[in-house]
């Protein structure tokens, strides 16, 4: 599933962004954590792309993406950037299944 998300909001007090986009009718928002990739000029409105990893909160607040990798993807071919990730994951896997057949035992 792809939802385009846009830069909403930055509180860099609390070095905390909210990503905002919409799939089909339902309206998601993402609570990003911007510690690691500080400092940075967010562009409101602006599609990000980002990288990094899920925390589960308890309570109201969800999950939190605390964000390794932060860019501003407007402008960039989103359809060719996930073929171009979809390859080098294909070419990453059998890389891995070569190393493992040649492994000796």
């Amino acid at each position: 599933m792809e939802i385009s998300v846009k830069f909403t909001s930055y509180v860099p007090e609390e070095s905390k962004a909210v990503l905002s986009g919409q799939q089909s009718s339902a309206q998601c928002h993402v609570s990003v954590k911007t510690t690691l990739v500080e400092p940075f000029q967010p562009i409101l409105g602006a599609q990000y792309f980002v990288l990094g990893e899920i925390e589960n909160t308890d309570g109201l607040s969800g999950n939190i993406l605390h964000a390794r990798a932060l860019a501003c993807v407007d402008g960039v071919d989103l359809a060719l950037m996930q073929q171009a990730i979809m390859e080098q994951r294909r070419f990453f896997k059998e890389r891995e299944t070569k190393m493992n057949v040649q492994a000796p035992r």
